[in-house]
């Protein structure tokens, strides 16, 4: 096919995406003979990206997709934002590694410090690379501060794929994972929801009551009273790879008093959630100072593009690590890549426009709102959930056969990409298209990519 002239960095962010033309296959054969047939499978060949900026991607053939994934949610500012790649860069000038957990450097102080106070109560903060990493390091927080490994999490939660992390997640293609020498770490229970009601109710929008919540609860107080009781509770504020699952207001609230009966520490898991994602800077915020949590994991967005995540937590719940800092004056916790100076760098960029005085993000903000008129336009029989920048259109309700969902899911997100559109499938039936655009998205974007919803989903 013939190459579209190259463009700028700036220009590539700016523009509005025509149609895709032709893939080559070349470029998907050579990922799969590298990487192994597992990875893609025997379908179409992949979208093989060359490059990325703001809200658009471009592929080795030339063609330019609207990004509305941000990279799993990870480009919250757009793709290569440019004060991130310019501190990314000066960093790399000065300092591309170094011993982080040993020699402090000038960009962990300054993120720590940042990230404390963004915090409030949960001003004590531990880095980490990756949310999986991040996760591991509150699920051990926890268990060193209670003494108990087991956890109380959520159907449908989704955690990271490393040991730790995976026992807790519960999600159809991530099962949770049992090791050997005792019970499973985590205690699943029903997550809050009107579309699929743990204890089949028919709960209308905004009218749970958590009847759900409080039968699935008695199985807890059970475990509680057995010889292995729980020590602490992990749950997502909004459950994003479940299908964007909202819960009640009261849930978060009702869930930190029956866990702090019990003597729990509760873990939020804010890495898809967080950094304003969903208006404030942590989503538990939109409950009230009384669903503040014990631990809190971040990551994706507050690093901007770059990989980074964090673990908060209160005072007096991180001093057990004081226990554990050796002689030599190592950190608590370490690795090779502990407070990598360039992501560091990044970081502290990233969380400087986050955080900043111009407002953040108008277009994402109102994001899944005006989403809701587009899906009402189109006839379409398909349910909208989400807030601020993160959205789900669903194919089914909690009556619907879930193989039409992911039918119609399925078809929706091929006839977008061929549009020029990217968007994610999520549920757990693989029913529900998620998006989780950026910052960077102009008006035309989103007009273009509404634009194409709205067909799609006629």
């Amino acid at each position: 096919m013939t190459r579209r002239p190259p463009l700028r960095g700036d220009e590539l962010a700016e523009i509005v995406v025509p149609p895709p033309g032709p893939r080559s296959r070349a470029a998907g054969k050579r990922l799969r003979r590298a990487e192994g047939a597992a990875i893609w499978g025997s379908g179409d060949p992949p979208i093989v990206w060359a490059r990325a900026r703001g809200s658009v991607v471009e592929d080795l053939d030339g063609n330019r997709y609207v990004d509305l994934t941000s990279g799993f949610g990870a480009a919250l500012l757009g793709h290569a934002a440019p004060d991130v790649a310019r501190a990314v860069a000066a960093q790399a000038r000065r300092m591309a590694q170094g011993l982080g957990d040993l020699h402090p450097h000038a960009s962990r102080e300054k993120l720590v410090r940042t990230l404390a106070r963004l915090g409030g109560a949960l001003s004590r903060v531990l880095l980490a690379s990756t949310g999986s990493e991040a996760v591991e390091l509150a699920l051990k927080t926890a268990a060193l501060r209670t003494g108990r490994r087991r956890v109380v999490a959520f159907e449908g939660g989704y955690h990271g794929q490393s040991g730790a992390a995976l026992e807790v997640t519960h999600f159809p293609a991530s099962p949770p994972l049992t090791l050997p020498g005792g019970p499973p770490r985590a205690i699943h229970i029903p997550f809050p929801s009107t579309g699929r009601c743990g204890v089949g109710k028919e709960c209308l929008e905004g009218s749970c009551d958590l009847t759900c919540f409080e039968e699935a609860w008695e199985r807890v107080e059970r475990e509680c009273d057995g010889p292995d009781p729980p020590g602490a509770v992990i749950v997502e504020p909004i459950q994003g790879r479940a299908g964007v699952i909202v819960p009640p207001p009261a849930f978060l609230p009702r869930l930190c008093v029956r866990a702090r009966e019990r003597g729990m520490l509760i873990i939020y898991d804010e890495i898809l959630t967080g950094a304003g994602r969903t208006g404030p800077f942590w989503a538990w915020e939109r409950c009230g100072p009384e669903a503040e949590p014990d631990l809190l994991t971040a990551g994706k967005g507050i690093g901007g593009g770059v990989a980074i995540a964090a673990l908060l937590g209160r005072p007096d719940v991180m001093e057990v690590w004081g226990a554990h800092v050796s002689g030599a004056g190592e950190a608590p916790y370490a690795s090779t890549y502990y407070a990598h100076p360039l992501a560091c760098a990044g970081a502290l960029a990233a969380l400087r426009i986050l955080t900043g005085a111009s407002p953040r993000s108008r277009a994402a903000a109102s994001f899944a709102a005006d989403l809701g008129g587009v899906v009402r336009e189109s006839g379409s029989a398909a349910t909208l959930r989400g807030i601020g920048s993160l959205a789900g259109v669903a194919f089914k309700d909690g009556r619907e056969e879930i193989d039409s969902g992911l039918r119609r899911a399925g078809r929706a997100v091929a006839w977008l990409r061929e549009q020029g559109i990217l968007v994610l499938p999520s549920g757990l039936g693989a029913d529900v298209l998620t998006m989780l655009p950026a910052g960077s998205l102009t008006d035309a974007q989103r007009a273009l990519a509404f634009d194409r919803l709205r067909s799609a989903l006629a």
